[in-house]
């Protein structure tokens, strides 16, 4: 006897049903964003707030930003490929570290036409001679020693750690000018209804420049460290992880308005929609399957 297949058929009333839910949850959920006060989206390089049915763009970031974290990744590029090579090294691998050294010189060209500081631009040129310095250490002989490639990554950490915290400081001062002038122009009780989505990739989430900076200034909680972030997610400042689309991003804030609303109707509690639906069945049924609990929560490490 064959299985019928798991899903349901058009046909079958339960999915006709079920297509019904969803069209409704859609229309909603459309209505409480048309409803909802000012809406601020970061998308990149771009802020987006709609208030009082219109539309106004600024800027999140700055070139600075992306030539300090070009230049942070490229220690990190030269990681990637010279790791784990044992002996000669293969021709894809050469041509890559050759092509990496015409753009390591490229680049040194171009760093005089960069506003750069003096401080700043001493420390892009010691970043690029010494990725050149490796790559022709490495082409010299075919291979790759391991104590060199160690050495190099441990000597190029200050120097990338520096660039990382200008261009989240380009960000920071960017994202601030152009908030604080947009909130000028709202009422007291429209700052009060603020809200705001971070477009993410899942990798960059935790500690992300864009959600701290809305925690701090729409006064949430201030989840800065990898430890701390999911305790107590708060309400006017959402993540959307894999959606750099406009639309979909303020869909997503919309969403979670309404599955507070639904989670605290239903369940007395605003976040239970922001697991599983099927998450605490699934848990007690695993622990009587498996005959073990989960592990409880980590505590917070103090600062």
């Amino acid at each position: 006897m064959s299985e019928l297949p798991a899903a349901l058929p058009p046909s079958d009333p339960l999915a006709t049903l079920n297509a019904a839910f969803r069209e409704a949850y859609a229309a909603r959920r459309d209505a409480v964003l048309a409803q909802m006060g000012p809406v601020i989206a970061q998308i990149d390089d771009v802020l987006i707030l709609r208030m009082r049915g219109e539309r106004h763009e600024g800027p999140a970031r700055t070139r600075r930003y992306h030539e300090f974290k070009s230049l942070a990744h490229l220690p990190l590029a030269l990681y990637v490929l010279l790791s784990g090579q044992r002996g000669v090294l293969d021709e894809a691998t050469c041509e890559r570290l050759t092509t990496l050294r015409r753009l390591v010189t490229d680049t040194e060209a171009s760093l005089a036409r960069r506003a750069f500081s003096s401080e700043e631009r001493t420390r892009q040129h010691r970043l690029l001679d010494q990725a050149r310095d490796l790559i022709d250490q490495v082409l010299s002989s075919a291979t790759v020693s391991t104590g060199a490639l160690a050495a190099y990554v441990r000597a190029q950490a200050p120097d990338l750690l520096r660039n990382a915290e200008d261009a989240a400081r380009d960000q920071l001062e960017t994202m601030h000018a152009t908030v604080e002038a947009w909130k000028q122009r709202m009422t007291p009780e429209e700052r009060d209804q603020l809200r705001a989505v971070v477009a993410v990739s899942h990798m960059s989430r935790p500690g992300n420049v864009a959600v701290q900076y809305f925690s701090v200034t729409l006064g949430e909680r201030w989840e800065g460290r990898f430890d701390q972030e999911g305790i107590d997610p708060g309400k006017r400042v959402l993540a959307a992880e894999t959606t750099f689309d406009e639309e979909a991003s303020f869909a997503l804030l919309a969403t979670h308005v309404l599955d507070s609303n639904v989670g605290n109707r239903f369940f007395g509690e605003e976040s239970r929609l922001s697991r599983d639906a099927l998450a605490d069945a699934a848990e007690r049924l695993l622990a009587r399957m498996f005959h073990r609990e989960p592990a409880p929560p980590s505590p917070p490490i103090d600062a």
